[in-house]
């Protein structure tokens, strides 16, 4: 059988304010008509029956995802005991998974992505799925439209198989987030595609290879697993290590297969993520609310409640809420992390 397994653990602090703590990213609208995850399910369910998508989120979001996502068997909301990374989120989703269909395939999707030709997608992961019966993962990337700084890299090496247009390719190496230089060569290279964070796998092959390259969060969490012990799940889950699985299994294990695929991908990762995918006017402004403005161009302003009346400005991104007000240039949307460090600084903590 297939199944989907939906990380919604983060908060997207970099969407901040409108993400918070108490109001992450994933059950965020922004421009859309229902919160990201549910955007989400929406698109997997054409291929996905709702009792085989699963999600791994903190347990302070599990009761408002159940909330939004009522058709989803409230058992497959599965929440982390504490925050350990991708590692250990898709862990217990494959535990889960390989207690009633140890050779059934996942794939693993994060909640706040948006396909723009799903089509395309479910086309893609009809060959991921058989891909992954012969080798061990597969790695679903998009092939670079621009030198993009924010994104981890796939180095492709020789091809393996094709179908129906879509090409499988050997993977030589995985690369962090380069400097622009060296993005603009892998770009010129032709051979390097964008992680999109989207890994197919056997449910029994994740937990052989959890067990080779972390064995002792194999171990520690494999006993509570087969107990159906909560309170040892939980004290088990707070003694493992914090690594994500690019770190601990992508990188470190052999016979992993890429697969690229142009289906339109976005990660809504920032402000200025947002703004791209938005519609924009003659003047290059991008609204969500009402506005009014002159002598002003390539904007993002975003208000809800709150005219945005804007005179002589240019690349500036402006998010209105309740409480807090945020300005900056487009190309500074990266540095939202940073000034949350200096939020906490100043102690206004209750605005995280």
């Amino acid at each position: 059988m297939h199944y989907a397994v939906i990380m919604a653990g983060g908060a997207g602090t970099r969407l901040w304010p409108a993400a918070r703590r108490h109001s992450p990213k994933q059950l965020q609208r922004l421009i859309f008509e229902q919160p990201l995850i549910a955007e989400t399910v929406d698109r997997l369910t054409k291929v996905y029956a709702p009792e085989h998508i699963f999600i791994v989120t903190a347990s302070r979001y599990a009761g408002p995802i159940r909330e939004i996502l009522p058709a989803l068997p409230p058992e497959n909301i599965i929440s982390e005991p504490v925050g350990r990374n991708t590692a250990a989120a898709i862990a217990l989703a494959a535990f889960q998974i390989a207690r009633d269909d140890p050779d059934g395939v996942f794939a693993v999707f994060p909640a706040d992505h948006i396909i723009l030709q799903p089509e395309i997608l479910y086309r893609a992961l009809d060959f991921a799925n058989a891909l992954a019966l012969a080798h061990r993962v597969v790695d679903i990337g998009v092939p670079p439209s621009h030198p993009e700084t924010g994104y981890g890299y796939i180095e492709l090496g020789r091809e393996i198989e094709s179908r129906d247009g879509l090409r499988a390719y050997e993977v030589e190496g995985f690369v962090e987030k380069p400097d622009r230089a060296t993005a603009e060569s892998y770009v010129d290279a032709g051979n390097y595609i964008w992680n999109s964070g989207m890994f197919v796998w056997r449910a029994g092959e994740y937990l052989t290879a959890l067990r080779e390259l972390l064995p002792d969060t194999y171990a520690r969490l494999e006993g509570p697993f087969r107990s159906g012990d909560w309170d040892e799940l939980t004290e088990a889950y707070a003694r493992i290590e914090d690594i994500s699985v690019d770190y601990a299994i992508m990188e470190r294990t052999s016979d992993v297969v890429a697969l690229p695929v142009d289906f339109g991908w976005r990660d809504i990762g920032d402000w200025a993520a947002l703004y791209d995918m938005m519609e924009h006017d003659d003047h290059g402004n991008a609204f969500d609310g009402r506005h009014a403005y002159i002598d002003s161009e390539n904007c993002l302003m975003l208000s809800p409640k709150k005219l945005v009346a804007a005179v002589g400005v240019r690349d500036l991104i402006v998010v209105d809420t309740d409480d807090v007000l945020l300005i900056m240039p487009r190309d500074r949307s990266q540095d939202v992390k940073a000034l949350l460090e200096e939020v906490k600084e100043r102690d206004h903590g209750d605005y995280l």
